[in-house]
């Protein structure tokens, strides 16, 4: 039980008996990366697909979006963690790949807080401005 948990040593001591952790940490800092690239290879395809016809595409967009994002995260554990990473990599990848008349468009919704940055937000105006 966590009341009976006893902790020998402050975190500052463990860290002067551990000091090679603290080379190792000022080392890792600059190689955070707060999000995942897309690989240049799904990235490229689906600016074909957008470029070729959009509407057309949009529900093969949609599967590889999906499916690049499954792939990217696969070794995250299952979870709400991995869901959210994964529906806001595909939200944000769609923004970037929108055709230049819709992006733009998009975007003022956004500022003006009409619409968020929300996948299926963004995919509902993007169906009801090409009717």
């Amino acid at each position: 039980p966590a009341n009976e948990l006893k902790i020998k040593k402050t975190f500052v001591q463990f860290m002067e008996e551990n000091a090679a952790l603290r080379e190792m940490i000022e080392t890792g800092k600059g190689n955070l990366q707060w999000e995942r690239d897309i690989p240049s290879a799904a990235l490229a395809n689906l600016e074909s697909l957008v470029s070729s016809d959009f509407n057309a595409n949009l529900s093969q967009i949609i599967h590889d979006l999906y499916q690049t994002a499954h792939v990217m995260f696969a070794d995250m554990p299952q979870g709400d963690h991995k869901k959210r990473a994964k529906y806001r990599f595909a939200s944000k990848t769609l923004m970037r790949i929108l055709p230049s008349n819709l992006k733009g468009d998009m975007e003022a919704m956004i500022e003006k807080k009409a619409i968020t940055l929300d996948l299926y937000e963004i995919l509902g105006q993007c169906v009801k401005m090409q009717k």
